[in-house]
């Protein structure tokens, strides 16, 4: 009996042994595997793909949002490989940075991009994503008359000390050429940081959605921001942080049309039909836009209501001085 006892526990420990020497062999594999995977998307620039695709989609598409651009090497790929990456957005108030946002990006392998942002707004029930009115005159290529709404933005400045800085929209009472836009601010202190494009959206086609309220428009658009370059291994080289009137704004508008197709041709995304529709409608027609976000000091802001040609005025976050 005790002899059968020894070898049954002499077996068990034989399999017990066998059995961890499996796990870990499993696990190293695991591990090798794993590493390998790593190497293999970074190596092959995949990950710097990936993040060029979320920065030029999110950005074009979110209005105003801009993403962080530090610590964009460290995508997570997970063993599914699928590629996951976390990131700050931003908006421009004054020459700060505000971060107002959490970034959560994955595209699985074959998979559709998809992303989603968690605002960190300091309200509730505060709106801050659709700022700008597409009147229905634009649509038929004439010029906005009525005048304009009843609006606490002009209000709430006034109310502002110097020492601030703000962000403020505005829309445009015809479509305008980006270089129009910067003419007409050339003689305020203050600096545009993205334009609301005008891409025959319910001329040219339909959107799946948008709000409506009389004759105003909400719409999903593309944004024109200043011109971020990637090199040929989809590498973040250089970004501008304000349009620039001296430097001139066509290079912008270039690469708008460059990202644009770029998008449509290299990522999968939800809203890839329909922008493929502008981007056919932008090489026809050229880009004009109809809303425009501007920052600057409270006193150089209000100046703006003068502007016969900028109605429509909301304004967004405030900060303390920080202007040059």
């Amino acid at each position: 009996m005790l002899h059968v006892n020894r070898m049954t526990w002499r077996t068990r420990a034989t399999l017990l042994f066998n059995a961890l020497l499996a796990a870990l062999a499993v696990f190293l594999t695991y591990v090798m595997y794993y590493i390998a995977v790593q190497i293999y998307y970074e190596k092959n620039g995949l990950n710097d793909k990936f993040i060029r695709s979320v920065m030029t989609t999110v950005e074009l598409h979110e209005n105003g949002l801009m993403v962080d651009k530090r610590g964009l090497s460290s995508v997570e790929v997970t063993p599914f490989l699928t590629q996951k990456k976390t990131l700050k957005v931003y908006k421009d108030v004054g020459e700060w940075q505000l971060i107002v946002g959490e970034l959560h990006a994955k595209k699985r392998l074959w998979g559709e991009l998809t992303y989603s942002v968690e605002e960190q707004g300091p309200y509730l029930n505060r709106d801050e994503r659709d700022p700008y009115v597409l009147h229905s005159a634009l649509l038929e290529g004439g010029k906005i008359t009525d005048s304009s709404h009843p609006n606490g933005a002009m209000n709430q400045l006034e109310k502002l000390e110097d020492g601030n800085v703000a962000e403020l929209f505005f829309s445009l009472r015809t479509l305008k050429s980006p270089e129009q836009v910067l003419e007409l601010l050339s003689d305020y202190d203050v600096r545009a940081t993205n334009m609301a494009v005008f891409s025959g959206e319910m001329k040219a086609f339909k959107l799946g959605t948008y709000s409506s309220s009389g004759a105003d428009y909400t719409i999903p658009h593309l944004t024109l921001r200043p011109r971020i370059m990637f090199d040929d291994n989809h590498f973040l080289s250089a970004w501008h942080t304000f349009f620039s009137l001296e430097a001139g704004i066509s290079d912008d508008v270039q690469q708008l049309i460059a990202d644009v197709e770029w998008m449509t041709n290299n990522i999968k995304y939800k809203d890839v039909d329909e922008d493929k529709q502008r981007l056919a409608y932008l090489k026809k027609n050229g880009v004009q836009v109809y809303g425009v976000t501007v920052t600057g000091p409270v006193r150089e802001l209000e100046k703006l209501k003068e502007e016969p040609e900028f109605w429509e005025f909301r304004l967004g976050r405030i900060e303390v001085w920080n202007w040059s």
